[in-house]
This record gives structure tokens, sequence and C-alpha cells, in this order.
């Protein structure tokens, strides 16, 4: 992977925290899903971009953005509670 996808979607990650914390979900997630696109081994951009999505309500897709996390992870921290807690659901 290029160095320079790796860094803009590091970029994106921050951005999409700014605007999660500013309680401006969906700029968010479409930072976070811009973020996964350009680097897909991005756990953090795929950790956050479930956390957001289960802000928003869209379980379906934070319990899919938590599998994938943890298919590439299984050890992120967090990442099996939230699963678990929405595969519950």
């Amino acid at each position: 992977m290029d160095s320079d996808r790796k860094k803009d979607a590091a970029k994106l990650v921050e951005l999409g925290k700014f605007y999660y914390l500013n309680q401006k979900y969906d700029q968010a997630v479409e930072e976070y899903r811009q973020a996964v696109e350009l680097d897909p081994r991005n756990t953090d951009a795929r950790y956050n971009l479930g956390i957001a999505l289960e802000t928003i309500n869209d379980l379906e897709g934070a319990r899919d953005t938590f599998e994938k996390l943890l298919e590439l992870d299984p050890e992120y921290k967090g990442a099996q509670e939230h699963y678990d807690r929405l595969v519950e659901q």
C-alpha cells in the first residue's frame, strides 16, 4: 500500500473524529468510510466507523463493520464487546 494513501486515510479518521465529537455523525460516517476505502486494513477507521454507525442507529452496518474489523484484528480493544452486543439485538 502506498504510504500517501495511509496518511490520507489517517487524516480522514482524524476529521471523522472531529465531526463525531461535534455530533455531526453522518459526516463522521462519510469520513470513516472514505478512510476505509483508501486503506482497508486501517483498523482505527473501521472501529470508529462502527461506533458512528451504531450512534446513528445503523445497527446492521455497525455489526458488519465490527465483524470485518475482528477478521482483521481479533484482539482489537472494544470491538468484540460492540459486536457481541449488536449480535444479541
